[in-house]
Order: structure tokens, then C-alpha cells, then sequence
């Protein structure tokens, strides 16, 4: 696919609900004009996820744009040469693209160093919490009781434990090299084997296709982190998690249909697995009257393991827009084919 030429463009348009985003880019490209398109807000002042007809981007050559802003504004963008997402999930646009003819300009999607040493930090934060019991010592403080007794005091170390990571892209590389660095026990279970000289350095032992229920089987914590596409829908479904390691753990922070709610709470009330911490699901925002929420074996946060933050966002896309305006291929193009 072809680039644009060096020095095409001059101009950006931001169509996002990310605070300071546009006022970054100003900052680290002051030669650049970046057109901010302005949404409706409501009564307090937060902006409101539709885009209003009379917005006009037929002008616009390169966009930096929340997904599901985009999706309202494809019949609008008459001139439009490469857009680059703010998210670094693309299930959104892979669902809505299945059976329609795909764009004719490059859509990239966010990554970031930032990125996946964010999700590294909620993994290793979560295992620790949990292993430590903080959240019990939290209840025996607000009683002014000192508990040094059963779990509060007999936590196991995260070098003597083995952590399952489904999922070895960048992402799931850093959540490898954090975890090694406390001498950890790291397993990878991947659809296909890497190829010479992209094995992880950090992990002990390779899984692939096939070999799932012996993956689990190794596991004191599994840790999804694979995008939502048609090959992880429903992978962990059914009884799939029986065959888990007794007392094994749950973390999701790749996205929530690689499980169902339905077979998730059939999973943690059966004791095929003694926990799930949960910061992704099937439906966003969790229903009130989802299960999870009051759940005694779930712990739930909103998606924040790795928010779109506006560092982040800008700094990937100004590395993006410097090979674009050098006529190089930009990176991250999402695969319509593997949904990725």
C-alpha cells in the first residue's frame, strides 16, 4: 500500500474524546496544523460519543481518531490517506468491516513501550495483592485487629510459582520480562510457534494449538492478554477451565468473550479455578446486574489496566506520522484477515 510522499501534508485532525490529545500533538509537531473536531458535550462538560452531521473532515488526509468515532464518519473522509486509532484493540473495526469492502487507506492501531509496561505493572500488582491478602488485612485494619494467621501470613512468593501467559506479543513479552525478574516460572501458550529469533527470552516453556489443557494444567495464575478475534472467542469456554491446575487464578486484561460470563461463574463456583480478576468483559460498562459484580471469588476493575492515555497516544503517533511523511510504510496496520 502505498505512502505518502515526504512533506504531503501538513495537517492533522483529531476526532477523540482523549483530554489534551490535540494540545500534545501542537507540542510535538509546532510545524504541523492540528485541526481538533469538536464534539457535543453534555451538562457536565464531558464529551458525548456521536459525532454531529454538520462535522466536516472532507478535507482531512490523516486522522487520529477514537474507533468508535471513526466508524460514524467513513462516509465523510472523501480525501483520507492513513488514520491511525487511539485504541489498541481493533475488534470494533474488524466486527464492523466483516462483510463490507474494506478501507482503501491504511487503519493502524495504538502500541506503545508505555503500553505494555502499564499492563505489566496491573498483573504483577494484582498477583501480589492477592497472594499477600491485602485486601483481608484491609478488613481485619478497619476492626483494629492484628491477623497474623492463615493467608494474611502464608503467601507464596512469585518465585514459587508458575504464571501461564496466553498471548506472546509485545504485550505479553513485557508481562513475561517483569515476571522473570522475580524469578518467576513464565509459560507461553501461543496459536502458532514463534519464528527464529522472536522466542521471549523470558519464557521457560512454549505451548501451541492442541496443547491447551496441558498449559492450564501448569498454571497457579492464567493470564489473558490475546485480542478478541474469531480463533480466542469462547477458547476458554465450556468445561476448558477443568482442566486448570487446582486453585489456579484468572486474570483477564485481553478482552472478555475468550470466556463467558455464564461459563466463567460455572468455572469459580465448580472449583475448577479459585479467583478471576477481571478489568475486560463481553459487555462495557459490566450491567449492574451482571453476576461479577458481587461475586466472593471475583475482583472487578473498569477497564483500566492500560487506559489510552494522551502521552502515549501522541508519542506512538508522531512516530507513525514521521515515517509517513517520509514516504515509509507506517506500523501496526490492522490485518482484516486475522483480526489483528
Amino acid at each position: 500500500m502505498m505512502m505518502a510522499a515526504a512533506g504531503r501534508t501538513s495537517t492533522i485532525h483529531v476526532l477523540s474524546v482523549i483530554p489534551r490529545l490535540s494540545h500534545l500533538l501542537r507540542l510535538k509537531l509546532p510545524h504541523v496544523e492540528v485541526v481538533e473536531v469538536k464534539l457535543p458535550g453534555n451538562a457536565d462538560g464531558r464529551f458525548l460519543k456521536n459525532v454531529e452531521e454538520e462535522v466536516d473532515l472532507q478535507e482531512a488526509q490523516v486522522l487520529l481518531a477514537d474507533f468508535d468515532l471513526l466508524l460514524q464518519v467513513t462516509d465523510r473522509l472523501p480525501q483520507l490517506q492513513w488514520v491511525q486509532g487511539t485504541w489498541a484493540g481493533v475488534e470494533y473495526m474488524v466486527d464492523h468491516y466483516k462483510d463490507k469492502p474494506k478501507p482503501s487507506y491504511p487503519v493502524t492501531r495504538m502500541t506503545s513501550e508505555h503500553f505494555s509496561q502499564l499492563m505489566a505493572e496491573y498483573i504483577v500488582g494484582w498477583i501480589i495483592f492477592h497472594e499477600r491478602s491485602w485486601l483481608a488485612s484491609l478488613q481485619y485494619q478497619r476492626k483494629s485487629e492484628w491477623v497474623q494467621k492463615d493467608i494474611i501470613i502464608n503467601y507464596r512468593s512469585l518465585c514459587e510459582m508458575t504464571v501461564g501467559i496466553l498471548g506472546m506479543g509485545k504485550i505479553g513479552k513485557e508481562v513475561a520480562k517483569s515476571l522473570k525478574a522475580f524469578s518467576t516460572r513464565v509459560q507461553a501458550f501461543t496459536r502458532t510457534a514463534p519464528s527464529e529469533g522472536d522466542e521471549c527470552n523470558s519464557v521457560d516453556k512454549y505451548w501451541h494449538t492442541g496443547e491447551l489443557p496441558l498449559f492450564l494444567q501448569e498454571c497457579d495464575y492464567i493470564v489473558n492478554i490475546m485480542p478478541s478475534t474469531p480463533a480466542t472467542r469462547g477458547m476458554l469456554g465450556s468445561d476448558t477451565l477443568e482442566k486448570a491446575k487446582k486453585d489456579a487464578v484468572f486474570i483477564n486484561v485481553g478482552r472478555g468473550d475468550v470466556i463467558s460470563e455464564e461459563d466463567l461463574v460455572k468455572a469459580l463456583d465448580s472449583g475448577w479455578i479459585s479467583a478471576a480478576i477481571l478489568d475486560v468483559f463481553s459487555k462495557e460498562p459490566l450491567p449492574k446486574e451482571s453476576l461479577l459484580w458481587q461475586h466472593p471469588k471475583v475482583m472487578v476493575t473498569p477497564h483500566t489496566s492500560c487506559p489510552s492515555r494522551a502521552e502515549d497516544v501522541s508519542s506512538a503517533f508522531v512516530d507513525n506520522f514521521t515515517r509517513y511523511t517520509q514516504g515509509l510504510p507506517v506500523l501496526n496496520i490492522i490485518d482484516w484477515n486475522t483480526g489483528y
